[in-house]
């Protein structure tokens, strides 16, 4: 199996060529996906970079081999898994006294379309995670400029000049818009929690920005420190 000569939107990874009929049905399968579909490619487990932003998708020929278990031992997880008895036997093709080895090329098209299903699954979820990227990318941009300019500060002592305090009463309510801002992006639904963790962030932006004004180092300090935390789950995903 040879290694990539582009990045895919999908890498598929079968199971390791064992000599068993379903290893075979898997291999054939695969080949037959990746031939038709630009956007997938076809490697082996140990292949597959670890931390990798690739979505794959592993495909078990048995219970005694299965592609996802090889990834998850090279460190690295599946957006999905086929099983391809699990699929043929939905498909009633897998059943007592049926010769598998003389119908390995049926066996193989059929598993090639329930791999596909999965594919356009995961597709779907490549599509959504992709327009939310761009559709964060000015507000994640707007978050890092107050960031970095509330992370200037340093903490207050109460005796700041009337100009600078509005200044950073103006960051506070730059913060707010921001919050409201992220009521206009629909996150993907694994993403949700963290896109909320983030949101609520801004509001401790505001906060702080409020007990800096006020001269309240304890306010400032707590809340931009809850900022701080409640941003990276986010910033990871998106990679920021």
């Amino acid at each position: 199996m040879k290694g990539l000569d582009h990045k895919p939107d999908i890498i598929l990874v079968p199971c390791a060529a064992s000599g068993r009929a379903g290893c075979e049905i898997v291999a054939r399968a695969v080949e037959m996906v990746a031939r038709d579909a630009p956007e997938v490619g076809v490697v082996a487990a140990e292949q597959c970079p670890r931390g990798g932003r690739q979505f794959v998708v592993a495909v078990d020929g048995s219970s005694a081999c299965r592609g996802s278990e090889a990834l998850e031992a090279c460190g690295c997880r599946a957006s999905a898994i086929v099983s391809a008895p699990a699929a043929l036997s939905r498909a009633g093709l897998v059943r007592p006294g049926v010769d598998v080895r003389g119908n390995i090329d049926r066996l193989a098209a059929a598993l090639a379309e329930a791999i596909r299903e999965s594919v356009r699954g995961v597709l779907e979820e490549v599509k959504e995670r992709r327009r939310y990227q761009q559709e964060m990318a000015p507000v994640v941009g707007r978050f890092h400029s107050l960031w970095g300019k509330m992370q200037a500060l340093g903490a207050p002592n109460g005796e700041a000049a009337e100009e600078k305090r509005r200044a950073v009463d103006l960051l506070g309510k730059r913060a707010r818009n921001l919050f409201v801002r992220f009521d206009e992006v629909s996150p993907p639904g694994i993403w949700a929690e963290a896109h909320d963790l983030f949101q609520d962030a801004l509001l401790c932006m505001a906060y702080a920005c409020e007990g800096w004004v006020a001269g309240d180092a304890a306010r400032w300090e707590q809340n931009l420190e809850k900022a701080r935390v409640q941003v990276r789950p986010l910033l990871a995903r998106l990679g920021s």
